[in-house]
């Protein structure tokens, strides 16, 4: 029976591991007549600059949860951190927010975390990860309004996410997460032995997450550098910043695709909409690609692995 469950997840995790491919085939082949122009005159030199900061942004998003495990006691090495970030994250690209929580939370618990920190760890290291944006547009919010081309769709229309800092801080709390518990059991009828942080741990995973916006924005501002834009880093990384945020609150559309782009077209005032544009397009490829590298690398590192004697053999493209 224990093979039998095991083959099954392994069938599904192949499953949605295909699906995700697909997405990401589709991203990058999808806009290449839109931004095959641009491309045309862009300075090489900024769009590589724009793909090793990517690189180094989706790391840092993965290397702190690690930390987030740990707080809610399950553990993996750094190495396989950055490995089943990089393969569980191709969920992110299915319709849905349920998938990155699943694709990671899964190959974690195939590492030996148990099921309750590994699918945990990834909801807290999300919540952490896009409120240590909100810290970073809240600050930039005035730059934003400012450079608004006061159109009806402009950025006022997405700054209403950032009403959800202190509701998500708030929620952080131990004492909250501990009532969240509480009722958690009393709906499953079954007891939850689940680690509650403490809330200064928990801002402290927030504050770790700062980094990886900083590559995140600085990325999108070479490649307005590398469409030829002369722009300063304020005039375009905190609205890259902001259109993350968006298309993370609106789950339903897969990887926010559409809805990140056109959050940032909206708040990068100080580009004309179609230069905006391209740029928001170009961005999505950047990261796409990195996604799609770095899950690639992770499923032929892990394949290599000698999987131990309780843990079923990891197979590329699980999660």
């Amino acid at each position: 029976m224990r093979r039998r469950l095991a083959g099954a997840s392994t069938a599904v995790g192949v499953l949605l591991a295909g699906l995700a491919i697909v997405f990401v085939g589709q991203r990058l082949t999808s806009s290449w007549d839109e931004v095959s122009d641009s491309l045309a005159d862009a300075r090489l030199g900024w769009i590589v600059v724009a793909v090793v900061l990517g690189a180094l942004g989706m790391s840092a998003i993965a290397v702190p949860w690690r930390r987030a495990l740990r707080l809610l006691g399950g553990d993996l090495s750094f190495s396989d951190t950055l490995a089943r970030y990089y393969l569980g994250e191709l969920g992110k690209y299915l319709p849905g927010g349920l998938w990155p929580v699943v694709g990671r939370g899964e190959l974690a618990r195939r590492a030996g975390v148990s099921r309750v920190a590994a699918y945990s760890s990834v909801a807290l290291s999300l919540a952490a990860l896009y409120l240590a944006a909100m810290f970073l547009t809240v600050a930039a919010a005035p730059a934003i309004v400012n450079s608004d081309r006061g159109e009806s769709g402009g950025a006022g229309k997405y700054l209403w996410a950032l009403a959800l800092l202190p509701v998500g801080l708030a929620f952080l709390h131990h004492a909250v997460l501990e009532r969240v518990r509480v009722l958690g059991e009393k709906v499953l009828r079954r007891s939850i032995s689940a680690e509650i942080p403490r809330w200064r741990d928990s801002l402290t995973l927030v504050a770790c997450y700062v980094p990886a916006w900083l590559f995140v924005g600085t990325a999108t501002w070479a490649i307005a550098r590398g469409l030829g834009q002369s722009v300063g880093w304020a005039d375009v990384a905190p609205a890259a910043i902001l259109s993350w945020i968006i298309g993370f609150v609106l789950v339903p559309v897969p990887g926010g695709v559409g809805v990140r782009e056109a959050a940032f077209i909206a708040a990068a005032g100080s580009l004309d909409a179609g230069v905006a544009a391209a740029v928001a397009i170009v961005a999505r490829l950047v990261f796409v690609a990195v996604d799609a590298t770095g899950a690639l690398l992770a499923s032929a590192w892990l394949a290599r692995r000698t999987p131990a004697p309780d843990e079923p053999a990891e197979l590329v493209g699980t999660g």
